[in-house]
């Protein structure tokens, strides 16, 4: 494999530069598979190369931007709520959060300590893989963030300076 940080820094591609530093074998994976650049294999960058990169970096931030933005605007509608003279809608994130994590709990609680029948194994550990990857990981992001996210927006917001 080439000497990534070092040319891909160098060429401007500093977002597939954190990519690779978050998880290097995905990363390079998801790069093979969008530019059909196999890092691995490279020695060398052509312009071609870089050009092909540099495109594909700007189209994985401006989905990230979205996405930081989809956050944003959940966020603000969590402030109008908060606003409101009703209980019920002041309350309702952290209610549907809250039936979520229960329902959540009760789940996991169910799953672990009950038998269940062999051929709905798969069934019980697919819902629970969307529980913990999905719905649980979804609060706590919207509750606390992410590391992600927060990388994420430090460099959007450091490039906009």
């Amino acid at each position: 494999m080439i000497p990534l940080f070092g040319i891909l820094a160098s060429a401007g591609l500093e977002l597939i530069e954190s990519f690779i530093e978050a998880g290097k074998d995905k990363a390079v994976e998801l790069i093979k598979e969008k530019t059909g650049i196999d890092l691995n294999t490279k020695q060398t960058l052509t312009p071609a190369d870089i050009a092909r990169l540099k495109q594909f970096q700007e189209r994985e931030r401006a989905f990230l931007e979205l996405m930081l933005q989809d956050r944003a605007s959940a966020r603000e509608m969590q402030k109008v709520a908060l606003k409101q003279e009703s209980w019920f809608a002041k309350n309702f994130v952290n209610l549907f959060a809250l039936m979520w994590s229960l329902a959540a709990i009760a789940y996991i609680f169910i799953v672990t300590t009950m038998q269940i029948p062999q051929q709905s194994v798969r069934f019980a550990d697919t819902i629970l893989g969307f529980l913990l990857g999905t719905i649980i990981a979804g609060i706590i992001g919207f509750y606390y963030g992410s590391s992600l996210g927060s990388k994420i927006k430090d460099e959007v917001l450091t490039k906009k300076q």
